[in-house]
């Protein structure tokens, strides 16, 4: 058996597929950031929220499946779920690669015009997470706008992936047999704390996995 990749013609066509509909939104999205940024922010300080949370999921429940097919090959329902983690996968790595796209170190002068959102400030041009202060494109507030409701049904159909009886039990006998170790999807420092730390690290692992496919036996 191998792992199933993402591939990457597939992220790729997805990717044009959303830049098209952000940029057909362009107009609106404009007039309503002179008039209104504040709820603007709001959603692409949300959007990068998701897909941080999305990409540490998907990429934990994705070895998960794999750990537990390597255990059981011929199970059709873990395959079933295989397949899907590379489905979800492929549409997150879309969003993540699409969005950073039209991200890029903010300039001092664009610091200057902060917006708050939550405990951090927010520039609808600049957006501040900890103490890097990242600049978005019109673009790119087009892009979180029109696919923020995407975004959270990825973010619901990672948790249904979680929550999988068929995985969970698979999981517990390897547990069960195993000796104790540190989880593998948890980078030293980083499990519970800077989320977008871990689109970072997410992010990488989406693109390893597009080219490189680990075999984990015969199948």
């Amino acid at each position: 058996m191998e792992t199933l990749p993402v591939s990457a013609a597939s992220v790729l066509e997805r990717m044009n597929a959303m830049r098209i509909s952000a940029e057909q939104s362009l107009s609106q999205v404009q007039a309503y950031l002179a008039s209104n940024p504040q709820p603007l922010a709001k959603v692409v300080a949300g959007y990068r929220a998701l897909l941080a949370d999305s990409g540490r999921r998907i990429v934990q429940a994705q070895v998960k499946v794999i750990q537990a097919r390597a255990n059981n090959p011929t199970d059709p329902t873990l395959a079933a779920l295989e397949r899907r983690t590379v489905e979800l996968l492929t549409m997150w790595t879309a969003h993540a690669q699409g969005y950073s796209a039209y991200e890029r170190p903010a300039t001092e002068a664009e610091k200057t015009g902060a917006i708050q959102v939550g405990v951090a400030p927010v520039v609808i041009i600049a957006i501040v997470i900890g103490a890097a202060v990242i600049a978005v494109s019109l673009t790119g507030i087009a892009w979180a706008v029109v696919h923020y409701k995407e975004a959270q049904t990825l973010s619901d159909e990672i948790a249904i992936i979680e929550r999988d009886p068929s995985l969970a039990d698979a999981i517990a006998k390897i547990n069960a047999t195993s000796p104790s170790s540190p989880d593998p999807t948890k980078p030293p420092g980083s499990p519970d704390s800077g989320g977008w730390v871990w689109f970072l690290a997410a992010l990488g692992i989406a693109g390893a996995a597009i080219y490189i496919v680990p075999k984990l036996g015969k199948g």
